[in-house]
Order: C-alpha cells, then sequence, then structure tokens
C-alpha cells in the first residue's frame, strides 16, 4: 500500500502538488516533535529454518532462548551477548528510545502521503562537527497517521550480521480526544457495505446490473444477503493535536549466520517488539544529515503476520 501512494505522491509532486495551509495557520497533518519512546520489551522471536519456524516470546533481552533441536543440533541464542555484539543492532538501538521528528516536505503540497524524518536524540548535544543518525520513511494521513521506517540499511559492516531488509519500525501517530466508536452496519458475505433490511437488500429484490451499494458487483439478478455486523472506527477530534505514537512496532531480522554461525547459515532470525511514544515538546533536533527515503522490502506488512 505504501509503495503503491509513494508512486502516486511523488507523480503528484512532479506536477505541483498543491500549496499547503494559508499562512499563519497551522497544518492539521503536522506530526512534528521531540518524542520519548517506551519498549515493551515483549519479545517474539522467531528462527526460520528451510521454512520451519521455531517462535519463542519472553520478556526482556536477559537470559538463553532456547529454539530445541535444530538438524540434530541444540539451539539455544544468548540474548544479552547478542545484542552487545558491535555489528548487531537491537530494537532500541535501531530505533531510538529519544527522536525528534520532522516532516521536511509538509509545508510545499496538500499531500496525505508524507516524507517523515526521524533523528537519534539520545544525546542531544554532541560535539562539534558530528551528526546525529537518522532515518526517512513515510507517513499516510490518509491511513490514520501511519508511519514506515525502513531499518534494514541500519546493520554493522559484518556481512553476517547486517539487518534484513524487512526489517522495520512502525506504528501511528496518536491524537488528543481520540476515542474508538462501534457502530452496527451491514455487509455482505464479502464484507462489502449494504443496507440492512431483515437481512436481505430489499427484502430480497434482485439488484440491478448486480451492482452493490459501494459500487462492487454481486452476481447480475441474484440477490444477496446483508448481515449486521459491528464495525469500530477510531474517531479524531477535527485539528486535534498530535500526543505521541500508538501501536509501534520494531521488527528486526538477520541471516542465521550471525546468530548461530556456519551450522544456520541459511536461516532467517527475527525480533519483534512493541512501543509507545509521548510527545515531549516541539521538533528540537541535535545536528543531522537528512536520509533518503527507505522502506522496508515487503512493504507496510513486512514482518506482520496478520496483526495491525
Amino acid at each position: 500500500m505504501f509503495r503503491a501512494r509513494l508512486a502516486v505522491a511523488l507523480v503528484l509532486a512532479s506536477c505541483g502538488g498543491g500549496g499547503g495551509p494559508a499562512p499563519g495557520q497551522p497544518d492539521p497533518r503536522d506530526v512534528s516533535g521531540n518524542y520519548e519512546l517506551t519498549y515493551d520489551d515483549r519479545l517474539t522471536i522467531k528462527l526460520d529454518v528451510g521454512g520451519a519456524v521455531r517462535e519463542v516470546t519472553q520478556t526482556g533481552y536477559g537470559g538463553v532462548v532456547d529454539f530445541g533441536m535444530v538438524n540434530g543440533q541444540p539451539t539455544t541464542l544468548d540474548l544479552t551477548a547478542f545484542c552487545a555484539k558491535p555489528e548487531v543492532k537491537c530494537p532500541s538501538e535501531a530505533f531510538w528510545a529519544k527522536t525528534a521528528i520532522t516532516q521536511p516536505n509538509l509545508g510545499a503540497n496538500r499531500l496525505d502521503l508524507q516524507q517523515l524524518a526521524v533523528v537519534n536524540d539520545t544525546v542531544h548535544v554532541l560535539p562539534a562537527g558530528r551528526s546525529a543518525e537518522s532515518l526517512s520513511g513515510l507517513v499516510d494521513h490518509a491511513q490514520g497517521d501511519q508511519f514506515l521506517l525502513g531499518l534494514g540499511a541500519q546493520g554493522g559492516g559484518s556481512q553476517g550480521c547486517v539487518a534484513l531488509a524487512v526489517s522495520l519500525a512502525g506504528g501511528r501517530f496518536s491524537r488528543t480526544g481520540e476515542r474508538l466508536e462501534t457502530t452496527i452496519e451491514g455487509r455482505t458475505p464479502q464484507n462489502a457495505p449494504c443496507a440492512l433490511d431483515a437481512g436481505v437488500v430489499d427484502a430480497g429484490v434482485r439488484v440491478d446490473a448486480g451492482v452493490l451499494p459501494d459500487g462492487g458487483l454481486a452476481d447480475a439478478g441474484v440477490p444477496f444477503s446483508c448481515a449486521p455486523k459491528m464495525i469500530t472506527r477510531r474517531v479524531v477530534p477535527p485539528g486535534a493535536a498530535v500526543e505521541g505514537i500508538a501501536d509501534g512496532k520494531v521488527f528486526l531480522g538477520w541471516a542465521g549466520g550471525c546468530a548461530f554461525g556456519p551450522l544456520l547459515v541459511g536461516a532467517t532470525l527475527t525480533f519483534e517488539t512493541g512501543f509507545t511514544g509521548r510527545r515531549t515538546g516541539r521538533f528540537d533536533p541535535p545536528p543531522f544529515t537528512p536520509a533518503p527515503v527507505v522502506l522496508p522490502d515487503g512493504g507496510l506488512d513486512a514482518g506482520n503476520d496478520g496483526g495491525p
């Protein structure tokens, strides 16, 4: 989804896009600011060996993860030692606990899809001539202010420990006063919106030309059922200011050889953990060099087995 919208955004931007808000008026899309992140440290760790996946969940980075017997050998991972490797960046190192976030092109157009720049603010005052690390990805204001950044480029120099291209940080920016509302609405068996009328559209009358109420197509001349379904939506007050980050996720992957050596050089090891963020003030970064936009291979759902 993000890749398709990026292509559209680039085309529109090349054609001029559109102006931002009137001078002096705040932009309701603006999510810029400094943020403090809190990781839940509930880790989902997966080892994929030839398509056979072993999954372990645990809290924190201490201790040893036991994957059982793999290729006839007992296979364990010392998390503390693994994350201590200089060439390995585990979640809070790959996506920092203190960040400064901005949208460098926000004032240039009215596009929903905007570039997002994230700066490492862990050390705010740097020695002269030194720049903070930065990442660039995308934030989609038409999809609940969801954002996505690729972390694969953040791997170390050792070929066996370079973070895989599917590695990502993502989530959504939360707004002041947002709430969830649930309503009962009609849905067809294909989950298309429809009008409720005793469970059957127009009491079973055939649909003209097979057109569903949302513009989709049904089988021509065949009646379709319409059943009530609970639909939950997030409602954000108009003009609400951003207050933090919700539904955050860091997903990191490495070639198996990074953790287990030649025994599992063809395997894949992944970590997934969640985080939230709190906006602490206006955008106030340390000196930094802007990074190019990097998205994970696989798009928004990379590493997501059915989650949000």
